[in-house]
């Protein structure tokens, strides 16, 4: 015999801990006669009687005694790898999810978000990176379990789901001089802009809406983000035209106030994305349903409503 199978590792301990062929039989469902069997392949492999009668039972030999905490190690671990599903425990696992988000998405839900995860699993932290065109590798090698955002970047062949829709608000300072609740359309040619240098992200919507419509904006500024884009605005009669919840955040923290715009932009969708990897894998699949309650829980409404204050 080359090799041992399941059933050897099972006859061996019942025969360790029951001393008895008969008991043992019991203990795996076999016949006395099939133990018996099983046990002189036992010894013919080992070179080793294992166990020897006595007149307290069969008694393990020296042999006997050091394999079997090898055996019974190994007998655990093929007994886990069998278990058809892994109980996620989010209060009790300690582990570390790796997420690509955009800056907006950084600034509007992760804070929520995180707020969730440190009240469900205080052992789970968050390891954030920017959205960017190597997300859907990162995905495919496992360097992250999780992207959300808006991107053009992450094609077919992975797993999306809708977080929510987002649209689009204009901030300017509250005390600009020139313009009140309401945005004209000369306004919006005439004022300066800030122009946020993002790539295929949702802000090259509102870039390719003008162009059509042959709007030329004039930049007094580019920034790489939109995290300094709220005080910028506030303390300057600059414009900026933003996600709708971003802008929210920044008429309720920043100075700045949401006005009308004489050009309807259309909404587009907030995702998560997931390779087919860790499409079972229960710690994933835990955050995609944290992340979606999340989002959720901010419809396109409230912002609005947040964002124009009493």
């Amino acid at each position: 015999m080359s090799e041992l199978d399941l059933r050897h590792l099972r006859i061996f301990v019942a025969l360790y801990s029951f001393k008895n062929v008969t008991r043992a039989s019991e203990a795996v469902g076999l016949s006395q006669s099939s133990v018996s069997v099983v046990l002189a392949q036992l010894r013919e492999h080992y070179g080793d009687p294992l166990f020897v009668r006595t007149s307290g039972g069969m008694q393990p030999t020296p042999r006997a005694e050091l394999l079997m905490p090898m055996l019974r190690q190994a007998l655990q671990l093929l007994d886990q790898s069998l278990v058809c599903a892994v109980e996620f425990n989010p209060a009790e696992i300690t582990r570390s999810f790796r997420i690509c988000m955009t800056d907006v998405g950084q600034m509007t839900l992760l804070p929520r978000l995180l707020s969730k995860v440190h009240q469900l699993a205080p052992n789970i932290s968050l390891d954030v990176s920017n959205l960017s065109h190597e997300t859907a590798r990162q995905l495919e090698t496992g360097e992250v379990d999780l992207a959300m955002g808006f991107t053009v970047d992450i094609k077919a062949g992975f797993y999306q789901q809708k977080l929510f829709d987002e649209g689009f608000a204009c901030i300017v300072a509250r005390d600009h001089p020139r313009i009140g609740d309401r945005m004209t359309l000369a306004q919006m040619k005439q004022e300066k802009h800030v122009k946020v240098m993002l790539s295929a992200t949702a802000h090259s919507i509102v870039d390719v809406l003008l162009e059509r419509k042959g709007l030329h904006r004039v930049f007094a500024i580019n920034t790489p983000t939109f995290l300094s884009l709220g005080r910028m605005v506030a303390n300057s009669t600059l414009v900026a035209i933003v996600p709708l919840r971003l802008g929210a955040i920044f008429a309720a923290e920043s100075g700045v106030k949401i006005v009308s715009l004489p050009v309807t932009f259309p909404s587009y969708s907030v995702k998560q994305y997931w390779h087919d990897r860790y499409h079972r894998d229960p710690g994933n699949v835990w955050l995609r349903s944290l992340a979606y309650e999340t989002a959720s829980n901010l419809p396109l409404a409230t912002a609005i409503s947040d964002a124009n204050g009493p």
